[in-house]
């Protein structure tokens, strides 16, 4: 079995693109373990960190549509780098300032900022890989993704406990190697032509100069697909919140962390291991049906964790996931490119993870009630029935779609 996708002949912008995804996961060593942090290292209980990650997600969102807003009218590059900059500038100072009571709010600005940088970067792929040939692309900056992320887990694991401080200090020289490769090797895109649209001058388009809002109300299966992020990201964020505490309760403060490190390393490297069969497998397949059958593996996944007793079924069913995950991440990108306009195209991104946040805020809010509440092994079979009702929801979506009854199929590239 082939360990990466099959992305040859890409533009050479997809592939700095990818290392730029790639070098930022590696690097990301705070953000996985801000809610171990926050209760290990600062001693906060559960509520109260579940109430700071939904500050956190608030923050997120706002950054996500700063920076949706700034893609579309300033560019692509330009606004990537200086978020990027801004995050390695603000995990400095946390990397200098140490564990002190203000840090977590430096650390919820750097999350803003680094937000900000994903419906661009969405936006930049779509741009410049042919149509035809955009699930590769966007399945190879997954890819990169979880390589990085799979070798960065297991690092901020060990640096948890024996140097923590370092954490932030990789963390930032990770992102600012980022910027520099967009600086050097991304050209500027803002598109006002596409040869998916026939090489048609969008600029000169009434219908795609309109509002953000009334090219969402032209577009309705792109709000019915918003509506069910909301639902993907409370389920798929309960790993950042739910997770890392059932851990830490099955196997102490000491080893929780480690082995959180493993778990998420177990879903990076499934990831590096299955993406391409998996994308293989659902080429010929609708992307919104691939997205479904992911929601079917969220709740086959989360759900079990209620029946958790160790490590090894942990890691199993964190591989049960995993392929949900890669359905999701590889198709719901190529979904908003077919149906959102190239002028609006970062804004819209920005709009659909803004949902992803709003889905990520109420998720800690409701875990963290819920182990208060009944313990941590409460939260997973709800998790695993709405990511059922996801599913179904998708596949209703999907029936309409297919019937041309819902959604306006011009904005398709």
């Amino acid at each position: 079995m082939t360990t990466q996708p099959v992305a040859r002949g890409l533009p050479r912008t997809i592939y700095a693109l990818f290392f730029v995804r790639f070098i930022i996961s590696a690097g990301s060593f705070v953000n996985p373990f801000l809610a171990m942090m926050l209760t290990i290292k600062l001693g906060w209980d559960e509520a109260r960190a579940g109430g700071f990650m939904s500050v956190v997600a608030i923050v997120s969102a706002l950054g996500l549509v700063v920076g949706g807003r700034l893609g579309d009218l300033l560019g692509r590059r330009v606004t990537m780098t200086r978020l990027l900059a801004l995050t390695a500038a603000a995990y400095a100072v946390c990397a200098g300032a140490g564990f002190r009571p203000f840090v977590p709010f430096i650390i919820a600005f750097a999350l803003g900022c680094m937000n900000g940088v994903w419906p661009v970067l969405n936006a930049a792929v779509a741009d410049m890989a042919p149509p035809e040939r955009r699930k590769e692309a966007f399945s190879l900056i997954y890819w990169g993704n979880n390589v990085g992320f799979s070798v960065g887990s297991v690092t901020a694991g060990f640096l948890f406990k024996r140097a923590p401080l370092l954490m932030f200090a990789g963390n930032a020289l990770a992102v600012a190697m980022a910027a520099a490769t967009v600086l050097a090797f991304v050209p500027e895109s803002r598109p006002a032509t596409e040869p998916g649209c026939g090489g048609k001058d969008l600029a000169a388009d009434d219908d795609v100069l309109e509002g953000t809002l009334r090219v969402l109300l032209r577009t309705p299966a792109l709000i019915w697909f918003a509506v069910t992020a909301v639902l993907t990201a409370f389920v798929y964020n309960q790993q950042n919140f739910a997770l890392p505490v059932l851990l830490g309760k099955l196997f102490g403060d000491d080893e929780g962390p480690r082995n959180y490190g493993f778990l998420m390393m177990t879903n990076g490297l499934t990831v590096v291991a299955f993406t391409a069969a998996v994308t293989l497998v659902s080429r010929k397949l609708p992307s919104l049906a691939s997205c479904g059958l992911g929601s079917v593996f969220y709740a086959v996944g989360f759900g079990a964790y209620a029946f958790a007793t160790g490590l090894p079924s942990v890691l199993v069913f964190t591989f049960i996931w995993t392929l949900g995950e890669i359905l999701g991440a590889t198709n719901s990108n190529a979904f908003i490119a077919e149906r959102a306009p190239p002028s609006h195209r970062s804004r819209i991104n920005s709009i659909i993870s803004f949902c992803y946040v709003a889905g990520n805020a109420l998720s800690p809010l409701a875990a963290g009630f819920l182990v208060r509440l009944a313990g941590p092994r409460a939260v997973w079979l709800p998790v695993g029935g709405i990511a059922a009702l996801t599913a179904a929801a998708i596949f209703v979506l999907l029936w309409f779609d297919q019937r041309r009854t819902f959604g306006d199929r011009g904005n398709r590239a």
